[in-house]
């Protein structure tokens, strides 16, 4: 995606050049972020993320679905990882399963935009950061299932749209997770704007965070670079729940390491 074709941020500025800033000691890793969904609501998703990564030290690629994907994997060979972000449901599918009640609208072009781009990152093995819906597209890609709608079976509220910038829920961590690492603490309190989660984990995936009723918060997969995915919103804590910026910051410090490679 040459010559203006997408968006690029760095921190502390708009416009940078597409590869890795070098400022005396400190290197800007190109992060590629498809932009999260259209009109004044994509723009103001796409806010949140990007300050979390510029804040973090890094340079934001926004990859837009109208430029089709073929330019979007050009791009993403000069990213060295990526933010897949929250959105709409996956369509069902996706995941060989029939359209049930309670399953959300869905948006079958950007279906068709990211989830190759998941699959080329996955082969290229760039740091991945998969956030609420991305999450559940690492899991998609990977071969594995959602639940289509859990409203019936939550004992916290899931979908708090009004109040996502604070904790509505616990979840616990395995110790041993990279999440865990992050967050130093092996537990945590974190907002939620789904209605849909994990079902069944697809391959190499490790579930490595639960709700107290059971569904998975978070994913890893095994024997890779960095590969962190959390169903909660930490773009939308950050400023109230400090700890959350460690998320942005580890993702950030790995792709800064590709960067150099």
């Amino acid at each position: 995606m040459e010559n203006g074709q997408e968006s690029v941020r760095r921190a502390g500025g708009v416009g940078a050049e597409a590869s890795a800033r070098t400022t005396g000691e400190v290197h800007y890793p190109v992060i590629g972020v498809p932009m999260p969904g259209r009109g004044l609501l994509g723009q103001y998703r796409l806010y949140f993320y990007t300050r979390c990564l510029e804040r973090a030290g890094a340079v934001v690629r926004v990859l837009e679905p109208e430029k089709g994907i073929q330019a979007a994997l050009a791009a993403g060979e000069r990213c060295h990882g990526f933010l897949f972000p929250g959105g709409p449901d996956l369509a069902p599918k996706l995941y060989g399963q029939e359209i049930l009640p309670g399953c959300g609208k869905t948006d079958p072009a950007r279906d068709a935009f990211e989830l190759p781009l998941m699959q080329a990152a996955l082969s290229a093995r760039r740091p991945l950061f998969c956030i609420g819906r991305g999450m559940q597209l690492l899991n998609v890609a990977r071969g594995g299932t959602l639940f289509q709608d859990i409203t019936r079976r939550q004992e916290y509220p899931h979908m708090d749209r009004w109040h996502r910038a604070y904790a509505t829920h616990p979840v616990e961590l395995d110790t041993e997770c990279l999440l865990a690492k992050l967050l130093d603490s092996d537990s945590a309190t974190v907002n939620s704007l789904h209605h849909q989660a994990v079902d069944a984990a697809g391959e190499g995936l490790w579930i490595t965070a639960d709700s107290p009723e059971g569904f998975a918060e978070a994913l890893e997969l095994a024997d890779y670079p960095f590969c962190l995915a959390v169903q909660w919103h930490p773009e939308y804590m950050a400023p109230q729940a400090p700890v959350q910026k460690q998320l942005f910051e580890g993702f950030v410090k790995a792709c800064r390491q590709q960067a150099l490679v």
